[in-house]
């Protein structure tokens, strides 16, 4: 009567194994009638059993459902459980069955799965950015990007680095402040050289956004000596070592960018900025007039230009005050008057460019007065007064 009772217990756990795996058929049929719904129901059961979620064939259905149901819309994330689903299904048939036998036998099925799906899986990442839904948009990427790496995939489609994707991914991550996928998939397409100077520049505004100052110079070195071609990535470069005060490699930059493009105003310019804030007037009063040389609307040069020239103007007076003897100021202060007489045709270029620029008009306002130029001076008083 015992072993009855044993055997019995036995063929009631085999039918009920057999119960669920029944239902991966039913969602099998289902699924191919066009009720993906059903299909749902009765595959989630299979899932849910311990009868059936040992069994690789449960997975590889489920993700068949999820992946209709998505393109359906009735499930916002199917794609991405379907790309669990997957994920299971390998695992498990890597495992084999109870006793470590069968490896491997849904291997084929699984890549030709694969291989239908990384479409879907491409499809529903552009969705999701599109919607911008980056967290999803990264979570679909990124799991084509590592499919693709999968020797289920590889066995069916042979090895596959996609660039674009790649890219994609870092874009979606950067947009979604996902610093961490951001950082790690530009400096992938940094490495296969895609995207050009962009990745660059979107990881110096990562870092910028992050005050990682630290991170800052390195990206952009790296860039520059990747992409030595991109004037956006010097200019960057040029500009992080002028706001660290690091002058002597922003000087030697500026010089490489104004022997890579001689016809570049914006070079000139920075130099002349670096010379000025050096002290080295002459120096930078010959890069702000090769800018001007270069292009004869660009404002900052002109207003530099004329501030160069009024400063040095008040040290020339201030030395001046500091003479008893009347000759001797008399002397200075007529230097110091032809300094600030000098400054007055650089403001009145930038003013023709920029007609409302209140800097421009303060400091016209202050030299104007200083040389009783009454007309000029009551014109710039009454345009102050109107902004």
């Amino acid at each position: 009567m015992k072993k009855t009772i044993l055997f019995l217990a036995v063929v009631m756990t085999f039918s009920a194994a057999i119960a669920q795996k029944g239902k991966v058929t039913t969602a099998t049929t289902l699924l191919e009638q066009g009720d993906a719904e059903k299909a749902k129901d009765a595959i989630d059961a299979a899932v849910a059993s311990e009868k059936s979620n040992t069994w690789p064939k449960t997975f590889i259905v489920a993700a068949k459902v999820y992946t209709q149901l998505a393109q359906d819309g009735k499930v916002d994330d199917g794609v991405v459980k379907a790309y669990e689903f997957y994920l299971k299904a390998i695992e498990l048939d890597k495992k084999g069955d109870e006793k470590g036998k069968k490896i491997g036998k849904y291997k084929k099925e699984i890549g030709q799965a694969l291989l239908f799906f990384s479409s879907q899986l491409t499809n529903a990442g552009v969705e999701a950015f599109n919607e911008e839904d980056f967290k999803t948009a990264v979570a679909a990427f990124d799991g084509l990007l590592l499919l693709n790496t999968n020797e289920y995939l590889v066995a069916v489609q042979g090895e596959k680095l996609d660039t674009a994707i790649m890219f994609n991914t870092a874009l979606a991550a950067y947009n979604g402040k996902d610093w961490e996928n951001a950082e790690k998939y530009f400096n992938k397409s940094i490495d296969v050289k895609y995207g050009g100077g962009d990745a660059i520049i979107l990881m110096h505004q990562m870092y910028a956004e992050q005050g990682d100052s630290a991170k800052m110079g390195p990206n952009l070195t790296r860039g520059f000596e990747t992409y030595p071609e991109d004037d956006r990535i010097l200019t960057q470069l040029i500009n992080y070592y002028l706001e660290t005060k690091q002058n002597d490699k922003a000087l030697d930059y500026l010089n490489k960018a104004v022997e890579s493009d001689a016809t570049n105003p914006s070079f000139y310019y920075a130099r002349g900025v670096l010379n000025d804030n050096s002290g080295n007037f002459d120096a930078a009063l010959a890069d702000y007039s090769k800018c001007l040389e270069v292009d004869s609307e660009y404002f900052n040069a002109y207003y530099n230009m004329g501030v160069m020239y009024f400063n040095r103007g008040v040290e020339e007076m201030n030395d001046a005050n500091k003479e008893t003897d009347f000759k001797k100021f008399d002397a200075k202060k007529a230097i110091a008057e032809a300094t600030f007489k000098k400054s007055l045709p650089h403001f009145e270029n930038g003013l023709k460019i920029k007609p409302e620029d209140v800097g421009t008009l303060e400091s016209l306002k202050t030299l104007y007065y200083r040389f009783e130029m009454n007309d000029k001076y009551n014109e710039v008083n009454e345009k102050l007064k109107n902004l």
